[in-house]
């Protein structure tokens, strides 16, 4: 038990700033951490529900929402959203591997970056504008929940790209069985207080982000690295709220 408590304040610690215990830290713990990334989520996303619906007491939906994307980007210290930027400003200004890979590490945020993100937060402010008050808080919880697994099924059916020592050197190691399937559970579990529909359309919407991001990067870098784990994460989050929408709008 306490081992296990040690892997979820890693989780915690490294992919949130939400506060967490002291750690007995090892590069081996860091990857089976893995197991609790999508129970990370579920607490972003419990934030967000949170305050969307302490914010609409008071407030109209759209600032309830506005609040929701703000205290789970501070939640989580934007890493997934600065992954995200550094994907488009390296694939986007980079036409060599070597040099792809330079402006992804970069920590100056170039125009494509600027561009992906600021339209990233119009999208999921769009797409969240549209879903029913009622189930805001248990689509956030979803939605943050499974889509981190889908980082762990990359680093277990790809590469690491990068060859010199890096903030996301411990994702060149696959993870074991147990941290697996243990994401796996724990990103699906949240599914199960949302319309059955959209979990069976989530499957393959998610398996074709996860195959076209593979073969993508495979074949620019060879691999992937820390910001496109960041982007597979954040695509697959948009994935799950353009689902959700579109089942919500066929069933009513």
């Amino acid at each position: 038990m306490k081992q296990q408590l040690n892997l979820f304040f890693h989780a915690l610690m490294f992919y949130s700033r939400i506060p967490a215990g002291k750690i007995d830290y090892s590069e081996e713990n860091l990857t089976k951490a893995f197991r609790y990334f999508p129970v990370v989520g579920i607490l972003v996303g419990a934030i967000g529900g949170g305050v969307f619906l302490l914010f609409r007491l008071i407030f109209p939906d759209a600032v309830g929402i506005a609040a929701a994307l703000a205290a789970m980007t501070l939640a989580t210290g934007a890493i997934h959203e600065d992954g995200f930027s550094d994907f488009f400003d390296g694939f986007g200004g980079g036409q060599t591997k070597e040099r792809i890979l330079a402006i992804m590490k970069d920590s100056t945020v170039g125009a494509y970056g600027v561009t992906a993100i600021v339209l990233l937060f119009l999208i999921k402010f769009s797409i969240l504008s549209a879903i029913s008050p009622a189930s805001m808080f248990p689509a956030l919880i979803a939605a943050h929940a499974s889509s981190r697994v889908m980082p762990v099924v990359l680093i277990n059916t790809s590469q690491y790209a990068r060859k010199e020592n890096s903030k996301a050197m411990h994702t060149r190691h696959r993870t074991d069985g147990v941290t697996f399937s243990l994401a796996v559970v724990y990103g699906a579990l949240p599914l199960l207080f949302i319309p059955w529909q959209t979990a069976v359309i989530l499957i393959p919407a998610y398996a074709l982000i996860w195959f076209l991001l593979k073969r993508y990067t495979e074949r620019k870098i060879g691999g992937f690295t820390g910001d496109v784990l960041g982007a597979m994460q954040q695509f697959s989050e948009l994935a799950f709220y353009l689902v959700f929408v579109g089942i919500q709008s066929v069933t009513l």
